[in-house]
């Protein structure tokens, strides 16, 4: 059995939905529903309950699910074993980030690394948030710089590292009420019609709104839903009424007639993160996380980032330290 249809598999277990999963897969809906039949057919068994509305797994669909990742993993691991054993292992890491978050000092880091490292190919790309789990599924990435809501759920699968937090705030129009505000209770806004992601075509941005509100019983309910925060925040120029969630590290998206107000409470924040696979056997993928703890030790993240000493000390959206020492031991031992 070709590996390629447990993939395809996997990718429709997660999407549950032909349509995105073959558009996903690069793949026509008709060829991956025969491929699905097939993989049915030859263990004699239903993975999918199909009907207009939904699709689902069954429960010997989920179990296949998770052998398939079993399967492949350990394929994948035995290849590079054996590709590495004979001096033919890819050279490469491959890289994804996600804007203002990190570019700053990743630019300094990733300039030192390829100057240490010049037999190491180091490709990087700076991707939207919920491109990043496909990224990791497509196999087409060793580490992300990741962004999560304080509390909000991990990623399935992925080793995370917390680098720093970010504060949540509000963009709103300058002739917004709010924005004679320094500070806002998250309390508030539900008050004021809220424009967001979509939470079908983008179900992490969405998290990183809902998140706040419902840990505090607000619903999320939006007027609207923008294509991505750049669209939302250009909303914001010219609706007098409406409001926008967004990290603080996003500020450079709003206009001269928007206003940033940061939100009070003390545990609405963002953790930035370095994440990756805990199936990945890239050997490259520790080197890097070795130097990354050695050059983390002696940063000024706080002018890195573009926060002053007193944005800095305040709550919530304290830089914390890169990796502590206990981390950089763990990373450094390995």
């Amino acid at each position: 059995m070709k590996t390629t249809l447990l993939r395809e598999f996997l990718v429709l277990a997660k999407q549950l939905n032909f349509s995105r999963a073959a558009e996903q897969l690069n793949m026509t809906q008709p060829v991956l529903s025969r491929h699905i039949k097939y993989l049915e057919d030859y263990f004699d068994a239903q993975f999918l309950k199909r009907n207009t509305h939904k699709v689902e797994l069954t429960a010997v669909g989920q179990l296949f699910a998770e052998e398939a990742r079993k399967i492949l993993s350990q394929y994948e691991t035995s290849l590079a074993v054996i590709k590495n054993s004979l001096g033919r292992g890819p050279r490469s890491l491959s890289i994804v980030f996600l804007g203002e978050a990190t570019r700053s000092f990743l630019a300094s880091f990733l300039g030192d690394f390829s100057a240490c490292h010049s037999d190491i190919s180091v490709e990087y790309c700076d991707i939207e948030l919920d491109a990043v789990p496909d990224a990791f599924d497509r196999h087409a990435c060793d580490l992300a710089f990741f962004i999560r809501p304080h509390k909000g759920r991990r990623l399935e699968g992925l080793q995370h590292i917390p680098l720093f937090t970010d504060p949540l705030c509000i963009a709103v129009n300058k002739n917004h009420p709010l924005a004679r505000r320094n500070v806002v209770s998250i309390r508030e806004l539900g008050d004021w019609p809220i424009l967001g992601p979509s939470r079908q075509s983008s179900p992490l941005s969405w998290e990183c709104c809902s998140s706040f509100l419902e840990r505090y019983g607000i619903a999320f309910t939006q007027i609207k839903e923008g294509s991505n925060l750049e669209t939302n925040c250009f909303n914001v120029e010219f609706n007098e009424r409406v409001i926008v969630l967004l990290p603080k590290h996003r500020r450079g998206l709003l206009g001269d007639n928007s206003v940033l107000v940061e939100v009070a409470e003390e545990d609405c924040y963002f953790n930035v993160e370095l994440v990756w696979h805990a199936d990945n056997m890239n050997p490259y993928r520790e080197v890097f996380l070795k130097e990354f703890a050695e050059f983390s030790g002696g940063q000024n993240w706080r002018g890195r980032l573009g926060l002053s000493l007193t944005e800095a000390d305040r709550q919530p959206g304290a830089v914390l330290p890169m990796l502590d020492a206990t981390q950089r031991d763990v990373i450094m031992a390995r």
